[in-house]
């Protein structure tokens, strides 16, 4: 187990009024002898935080560009790559556990947290140690109106554990361009099929991050897009992740968001050969580092997902025991919808 005396908390981005001082006390209560630095923007309101922090770093805010035109949300890239870094440059302890600031600490899990795959390729390997990341957004697939698009380099951003060292590699990479890169695909032409119609910039903040690392170790890793998908870059983006990262369910960390709405998202409705669930690690670890490896025969599984109408039905019927009451309604009448259609699909089949 790491101390928590041996780790310095690197709280990053906007302070959100009543959220933020709930992150900061929850740091105090499960990690009590931790270094706790708030790495914000220059004018915030620092009221109800005091004494909250051990260091605190104002940023000149670099700003963020809209992305999608249609949700009018903001790509923050070099928000995260500014509070981020001047945080935890600023860390004195061994290790940075890297937050963002609307984060809170139910327990200290995080100090049991292991890397249980030994074998590393050290061709591959960028870091002194794996950094562990957080389950919900590591994705390997996105999924809307049941169509599959890989999507390559997305280790979530949400936080981090890992020596100061490689932190601090993980960010000394350069701000983008803007608007340039979040409005990248204003002055380039899709490829056809994408899902995401409504995003033009070049990739998301965590394919960045990753994708930059993994060029360090990659040097013929050419990675355009988040539309640049063939088999060399997939190569390179499962090697580069299950060499140089371990994944956690938000239930290992002990963490959970407090904004909302993600609030109430459960990255387990998804299924667990989309995102970086233990299934996924397990698989690209006997690929990637240890062909020996004992792990489950998963084609069971597979197959049964590939039956029609599974998929969606397990994920109201998740949505149902997860969601909020107002909720609950109309996803009893989705999971009995679903449930009949994948019935009669079944018996159709059979």
């Amino acid at each position: 187990m790491i101390s928590c005396k041996d780790i310095s908390v690197v709280v990053q981005g906007i302070i959100l009024p009543g959220i933020t001082a709930k992150t900061l006390k929850s740091i105090r209560k499960f990690l009590p002898e931790a270094e706790v630095i708030l790495s914000t923007w220059e004018d915030s309101d620092l009221s109800g935080i005091s004494g909250l922090y051990d260091k605190i770093i104002l940023n000149k805010d670099p700003g963020g560009v809209i992305f999608d035109d249609k949700s009018r949300k903001t790509n923050s890239l070099n928000r995260i790559l500014l509070s981020s870094k001047t945080g935890i440059n600023s860390a004195s302890r061994k290790y940075v556990l890297r937050l963002r600031s609307d984060l809170i600490l139910k327990n200290a899990n995080l100090l049991a947290l292991e890397d249980d795959f030994k074998l590393r390729n050290p061709d591959a390997s960028l870091f002194k140690n794996k950094i562990f990341a957080y389950d919900i957004f590591s994705i390997k697939y996105n999924i809307k109106n049941n169509i599959k698009q890989r999507t390559l380099f997305h280790v979530s951003d949400w936080c981090y554990l890992g020596l100061k060292e490689d932190l601090q590699e993980m960010f000394s990479l350069p701000a983008v361009e803007e608007p340039e890169f979040s409005r990248y695909f204003e002055t380039h032409k899709k490829p056809s099929g994408d899902i995401h119609i409504h995003k033009l910039w070049k990739m998301s903040p965590e394919q960045y991050l990753t994708s930059l690392n993994a060029a360090k170790v990659f040097k013929d890793l050419k990675f355009t897009d988040y539309l640049d998908i063939n088999e060399e870059t997939i190569r390179f983006s499962e090697d580069f992740i299950i060499n140089n990262f371990r994944i956690f369910s938000a239930k290992k960390w002990g963490i959970s968001i407090l904004k909302k709405p993600l609030n109430t998202y459960n990255i387990s409705v998804l299924p667990p050969f989309s995102y970086y669930s233990e299934i996924e690690q397990k698989r690209d670890y006997k690929k990637y580092c240890e062909p020996s490896a004992k792990i489950p025969n998963y084609k069971f599984l597979e197959q049964i997902y590939s039956l029609k109408y599974f998929e969606i039905l397990r994920r109201h019927f998740l949505q149902l025991i997860f969601c909020p009451w107002i909720r609950k309604p109309s996803e009893i009448a989705s999971t009995a919808l679903y449930f009949f259609l994948f019935l009669f699909a079944l018996i159709k089949k059979d």
